[in-house]
């Protein structure tokens, strides 16, 4: 009686320590379920209005300013629901608040790693190119968010340099494929004064910051690998431009 007693009692024992162990697996995968949820829509929202503060910052619209928007997003690979997310805090911003606009910059930079900031800060400045015109509240916008977005602050003027300082944009923000020297030393964010070292460490720079591979180490998203990808491939052309007119 003994022995049956303690193998009853030792496996009702067994049976509790299982089911509560199933259960508690099954909490904290609900759990993780729901924080990835929310994190993903905090991230989303974020980017959305961001990209709408850009986007209205100067008290209007256009449509070619919508339709960059909307190519940068779609850039990404979002599912349809993902890009709803986006689209529904996009047109909620309804005026300027550089307030708000940190707030957004500083939420979405405490959830994602990595050069995926410096990727998300170009979008912004592709969407401000879009009507080739920076207004003062662009201009605030971007020299502020490299603050709450914890992204290298040269990144202002390089990108002020790119695409605000002569160089030609396609409506979707990305150079011609055989730039002009100008244009060549403006993707490098270099000028032609610069020593022939300066401008092979910025491209240097530029190549690490921007490599596919260096990228997909970091967990960077499918989209911005591709619009990194093309990012490169300027850089790329850029660098050959510059090489031939210094002989390098």
């Amino acid at each position: 009686m003994g022995l049956l007693w303690n193998i009853l009692f030792w496996g009702a024992i067994i049976w509790m320590w299982t089911h509560h162990s199933k259960e508690r697996a099954r909490h904290e995968q609900a759990a993780r379920y729901r924080n990835s949820v929310y994190f993903r829509d905090v991230i989303l929202e974020s980017f959305g209005k961001m990209l709408g503060f850009i986007s209205k910052s100067d008290g209007h619209i256009s449509e070619n300013e919508v339709n960059v928007a909307s190519k940068c997003l779609r850039s990404l690979g979002l599912t349809e629901e993902e890009y709803q997310v986006c689209v529904r805090a996009f047109n909620s911003v309804h005026s300027y608040s550089y307030s708000e606009f940190y707030d957004c910059a500083s939420r979405f930079a405490s959830i994602v790693a990595g050069e995926t900031r410096t990727l998300v800060y170009e979008m912004l400045w592709i969407v401000a190119a879009a009507d080739g015109v920076m207004d003062a509240n662009e201009n605030e916008l971007l020299r502020g968010a490299v603050g709450p977005l914890k992204i290298d602050a040269s990144l202002y003027q390089y990108f002020k340099r790119m695409y605000f300082s002569g160089g030609r944009r396609s409506a979707g923000g990305h150079a011609s494929e055989e730039p002009d020297l100008d244009n060549a030393y403006a993707r490098l964010g270099c000028s032609a004064s610069d020593s022939d070292d300066a401008v092979r460490s910025a491209y240097r720079k530029l190549a690490m910051r921007y490599h596919p591979d260096r990228l997909k180490a970091e967990g960077v998203p499918e989209g911005m690998i591709a619009q990194a990808t093309r990012s490169m491939a300027e850089i790329n052309a850029a660098w050959d431009v510059v090489k031939k007119a210094r002989h390098l």
